[in-house]
């Protein structure tokens, strides 16, 4: 902890009674650049009113322009959207959207991940344009897909589309021939916030909508539907893409889940009711929605998801949330014997120099790489990429950990790939199958600084706060709760105490749990795989936790992860 990041004690207790905050979570908050009643206030209580203007993203009005034109004639709309949860939901969102309007003429195009692959697909809108009667020139409208697709874009035009292009992946150098592009990361672009899911992206989409159909007198705001109505779709599609959740995402994403918790629509009614779970929480979504969500896309047909999102009809939801849940389950034997075999591969030809987890066999299933590489990325502290060979191509995704720019480091060796994109955190590439050895060499050389730098970093701020007299502030969670949704940009404060404890028993056989009494209440803590440690009958004990949300039968309560567990001095 460097001493810009130790607030002073006045500073802390005048913050602390301005915000109605207990001064270890004014500290926290200190720490992550919240230095003043403002800026705390503004993060406590995030409001759709703080949202930035839409006509800031570039690109904005010509999109909205040409969008409210084509309404207004009549014309066909057609969706494209990519086949992952965000893809999905910034789909749904438009799609949904624009039929309350009362707009008939809606269409939807997914591409299937093995079938076609990532991006924009010419052949895809050609099949479309060949079902289609006379109707005025269609407008396309991409989601979270469309910005690296120079060519598609330019066939796209040829066939006599109009394409706005709403994305938020990094652009290249050169952008596509597209009428319109949203995408907040393109050059020039003044919104003050780039960390746009594509669902955000495709909900500014609409808000730049809805004010030029005011502007030019076609509608009464009161007669538009209400974006908020959509905001759980929003949310959902935030969560699952694991942007940071801070700035525009914190004001979307809060918003949001108070509108999933009302549990309104029917789709993801039925889903959460499929799950046994009844949403409303960011845990929610990452663990049991997203996941069931993204297995369509990976192992089966994207448009069971979509269909389930678009539907108002409570009985086909319920059967389309069946059929999610049973691709759910073989998607989670997959890439568990995925993460197995990867597991002893590491275990019996692996060296602790390796910088980089890479792999490929020709029987893994491409759809669930992604979600296998995220286990080990974890699990072994270390990116990991993993690659199905089909054909002489190796191809597959990548996972980073935390504090590591993968894309960048992938991006220098981009000379060994075909392709290749994604952001920070995870990504996809390409490559001829004997470019792969060369690509483990090169990119493993890349990241021996970049890994010790992503770890010492950690390292440096392992703990936001320690409660040294042994006690909890009264009303600590109730105020805990405030800085909720956690994520990427907002993760889990740690803690640490010194203090009694009592209770110890050893659970399933390694895991070690107890309880921490405290004046206010008992909190319960686990610890995993410390069941052999410490005796905690007497004395002291010192040690590191995150609050966490613990979900059983039905009921939630807060309980301490510990994550580092000693005998005080």
């Amino acid at each position: 902890m460097s001493a810009d990041d130790l607030i002073p004690q006045t500073t802390r207790r005048q913050l602390a009674a301005a915000c109605n905050l207990p001064e270890s979570l004014v500290a926290v908050l200190w720490r992550r650049g919240l230095r003043d009643e403002k800026a705390l206030s503004g993060f406590l209580q995030p409001s759709l009113a703080d949202l930035p203007d839409p006509d800031l993203l570039q690109g904005m009005p010509a999109a909205s322009r040409l969008l409210a034109h084509q309404l207004a004639v009549g014309g066909p709309v057609v969706i494209y959207a990519d086949y992952d949860a965000d893809g999905l939901t910034a789909g749904a969102l438009l799609y949904l959207f624009l039929r309350r309007l009362g707009h008939h003429q809606l269409h939807y195009l997914l591409p299937h991940r093995i079938r076609d692959g990532y991006g924009l697909h010419p052949h895809l809108l050609a099949q479309w344009q060949e079902r289609a009667t006379g109707a005025p020139p269609p407008l396309l409208l991409t989601v979270d897909c469309g910005i690296s697709d120079l060519k598609a874009v330019t066939a796209a035009n040829e066939l006599g589309f109009q394409v706005i292009i709403t994305d938020h992946h990094q652009p290249r150098d050169e952008l596509p021939a597209a009428a319109a592009i949203l995408n907040p990361h393109q050059g020039g672009c003044s919104f003050p916030d780039h960390n746009l899911a594509g669902v955000g992206v495709a909900f500014y989409l609409l808000m730049g909508l809805r004010r030029r159909l005011v502007e030019q007198g076609s509608h009464r705001p009161d007669q538009l539907p209400n974006l908020k109505d959509f905001l759980d779709l929003v949310a959902l599609g935030t969560v699952a893409d694991m942007v940071a959740v801070t700035g525009v995402n914190r004001i979307l994403l809060k918003a949001g889940l108070e509108v999933l918790q009302q549990n309104r629509r029917p789709g993801l009614a039925a889903l959460a009711a499929q799950a046994g779970i009844i949403p409303g929480y960011a845990e929610d979504i990452s663990y049991t929605l997203a996941p069931r969500l993204n297995a369509a896309g990976r192992i089966a047909e994207p448009e069971i998801a979509f269909r389930l999102l678009i539907s108002d009809d409570p009985a086909q939801a319920a059967t389309l949330a069946g059929e999610l849940a049973e691709l759910n389950r073989r998607r989670r034997a997959m890439s568990d014997r995925i993460y197995e075999e990867v597991c002893q591969d590491i275990a019996l030809n692996y060296s602790n120099s390796q910088n980089i987890i890479m792999f490929a066999r020709e029987e893994w299933h491409p759809g669930v790489l992604g979600i296998a590489a995220t286990r080990l990325a974890l699990e072994y502290d270390r990116p990991t990429i993993l690659l199905n060979l089909e054909n002489g191509v190796a191809k597959g995704s990548g996972r980073s950990v935390a504090g590591l720019d993968l894309l960048a480091a992938v991006t220098d060796c981009q000379g060994l790939l075909a392709g290749y994109g994604g952001h920070a955190a995870a990504l996809g590439v390409s490559l001829p199958r004997e470019a792969v050895a060369d690509f483990r060499r090169h990119l493993n050389d890349r990241l021996a600084v970049a890994l010790q730098e992503a770890r010492s970093a950690r390292e440096s701020t392992t703990v936001d706060w320690f409660f040294a007299d042994g006690r909890i502030e009264p009303g600590f969670v109730a105020a805990y709760q405030r800085l909720a949704p956690f994520g990427p940009g907002n993760p889990e404060p740690r803690f640490k105490i010194r203090s009694p404890v009592s209770q110890a028993a050893v659970v399933g056989e390694k895991h070690l749990r107890f309880q921490l009494p405290q004046p206010e209440q008992n909190y319960h803590a686990i610890a995993f795989g410390q069941g052999a440690g410490l005796p905690l009958t007497n004395g002291v004990v010192e040690f590191i936790f995150a609050f966490k949300r613990n979900f059983y039968r039905g009921r939630s309560s807060w309980q301490l992860k510990v994550s580092e567990l000693n005998t005080a001095k």
